[in-house]
């Protein structure tokens, strides 16, 4: 999953890059990647979309923010979604294909999306779904 730089991540590395940190012990050192995978999990919202329902929200809509780059979605039970974008432009599409995300673990459903992008799930099954999302 692609984690958008922090200014936080950028200091950290030109201070690794000087130097100034190889006292530090190993033990306490942190990729700036790790860091940004819990701020983006951490952050995470829950959902619970009952059957019948082929999209989530069922109406109205989700937002990316800046704790995340990507859409990533951890459903409890084994599922195929799909990411629907609103442009401010108007309209609205989703992606063409469906991504794979196993129960239990997190997937990636979409890349590189832009903090503010406006967005809903699209389910292959109308069965009851529920989980997290981070975006």
């Amino acid at each position: 999953m692609n984690i958008r730089k922090s200014a936080t991540a950028c200091l950290a590395a030109a201070l690794l890059a000087s130097g100034a940190l190889a006292a530090a012990p190993a033990a306490q050192a942190q990729p700036a990647d790790a860091t940004g995978a819990l701020s983006c999990y951490g952050s995470a919202k829950s959902f619970s979309k009952p059957a019948g329902d082929l999209f989530y929200p069922a109406a109205g809509h989700l937002t990316a923010t800046s704790n995340c780059s990507d859409i990533n979605i951890k459903s409890t039970y084994n599922v195929y979604v799909a990411a629907c974008f609103l442009p401010t432009s108007g309209g609205e599409y989703c992606q063409s294909n469906w991504t794979y995300a196993p129960g239990g673990q997190w997937t990636v459903v979409a890349t590189s999306v832009v903090d503010g992008t406006r967005f809903y799930f699209a389910f292959r099954s109308a069965a009851a779904h529920s989980g997290v999302w981070a975006a």
